[in-house]
């Protein structure tokens, strides 16, 4: 049977993507035993990747799992979706050793918990007590200004945007005056080193 008539006969349709590339959207009560059953039956033997991204208007995260085959030729995205409050997904690091890692920072960043994982401490933030800032409702100017308050009320304080346009401005600038200084030289050097048949002329 072969893997969209599997999914067909679970009540769960598989979208094709590209030809490579394939997407199937489960409840996460079911998510673990399918994502067994992609290992186990028809070959999904590497996990890529665990990707979250926040929809926040509408209060869930969407959770996509990127499997892929042995031969490396077909990869199916296990998407699911979990309420942003107290949200919580099983572990997979006992079937797919790589999930420790994706786990630990989906947990840091985005505060998902992960029961049963045996690891879930600082990944890449160390001490950190805010909100995972990679939450969309997490506002970055407002915790970079509290805790470095001398950025504020600065009189030399410089607008960053503006200043890398004119960095970019004096780049563009550098080089344009490089090519003609190299251009005036390069003349000056045909008109004090005339070519062999302008010799044989004179």
């Amino acid at each position: 049977m072969d893997l969209a008539s599997k999914l067909e006969r679970l009540s769960l349709e598989l979208v094709q993507k590209q030809d490579y590339l394939y997407k199937v959207t489960v409840n996460l009560e079911r998510l673990e035993s399918l994502l067994l059953s992609f290992l186990n039956e028809f070959g999904y033997i590497t996990l890529d990747s665990i990707n979250c991204r926040d929809d926040l208007e509408d209060g869930f995260f969407t959770i996509t799992y990127c499997l892929q085959t042995k031969k490396r030729d077909h990869i199916v995205m296990v998407q699911t979706k979990i309420q942003r409050e107290n949200a919580s997904l099983p572990t997979m690091h006992t079937i797919w050793p790589q999930a420790e890692i994706m786990e630990r920072e989906m947990h840091e960043m985005f505060g998902v918990d992960f029961p049963g994982h045996p690891t879930l401490i600082d990944f890449a933030l160390e001490y950190w007590d805010n909100m995972p800032p990679l939450r969309r409702d997490f506002d970055t100017l407002e915790y970079v200004n509290s805790m470095n308050p001398f950025r504020k009320q600065r009189g030399d304080a410089l607008d960053a945007k503006e200043e890398m346009k004119k960095k970019r401005e004096a780049k563009k600038a550098a080089k344009l005056k490089a090519e003609k200084e190299a251009q005036t030289k390069a003349a000056l050097e045909a008109q004090n080193n005339p070519s062999d048949e302008v010799k044989d002329e004179e």
